[in-house]
């Protein structure tokens, strides 16, 4: 059956139908929420608050752009939304406890390196490169992402992240720096 047809459906309130769309893109959509986050626990909950974005404002969803690229918008902003809060969250804790308690409680804090099983995921890229462009900040690491392992164009990056062109082609070219200054220097 055809996406378009597929989408109507859902818009007008046939919620079966979009278990066809989630089975057609999980995968994809998986993926990118565990390169974004690092890890397998925070990459499911991602993906499922993705999914629960779109199926609740699947009515908004214009078919003027590709469905994969609408779904890769809204857990892109998800995942911003998640980081901020998550920064907001580690400088509070801060002000909470003293040195020693607080290196207790971030050492109790589980690992976000893969799990054996998460390494198929990555199996394209060197271990190098997998740390390194895990560890980039949040907005050169989305663009990284896209462009090499989503294959999406500057245009289509563009539109994912609301930001210009010109940004997205600035964020790339610093973000090939950040990695390549780091890869030489191991």
């Amino acid at each position: 059956m055809d996406e378009k047809i597929i989408i109507e459906r859902c818009k007008n309130g046939y919620s079966e139908y979009f278990e066809i769309l989630i089975e057609k893109y999980e995968g994809m959509l998986y993926k990118y929420c565990f390169y974004l986050t690092g890890s397998q626990e925070e990459g499911k909950d991602l993906f499922q608050e993705t999914w629960l974005k779109a199926y609740s404002k699947i009515k908004l969803y214009s078919d003027k752009y590709l469905f994969k690229n609408w779904l890769l918008s809204i857990a892109s902003n998800t995942y911003k939304d998640w980081y901020r809060k998550q920064k907001r969250w580690s400088s509070k804790i801060k002000n909470y406890f003293t040195e020693d308690k607080m290196n207790k409680e971030l050492a109790s804090i589980p690992s976000k390196d893969p799990l054996p099983e998460e390494e198929f995921l990555f199996k394209d890229i060197s271990k190098e490169l997998k740390k390194s462009v895990l560890e980039l900040k949040p907005h050169y690491k989305v663009v990284i992402l896209l462009f090499y392992f989503e294959d999406k164009t500057i245009k289509e990056i563009s539109y994912i992240l609301s930001v210009p062109e010109g940004t997205v082609k600035s964020r790339l070219n610093q973000a090939k720096k950040i990695l390549k200054e780091k890869l030489e220097v191991k």
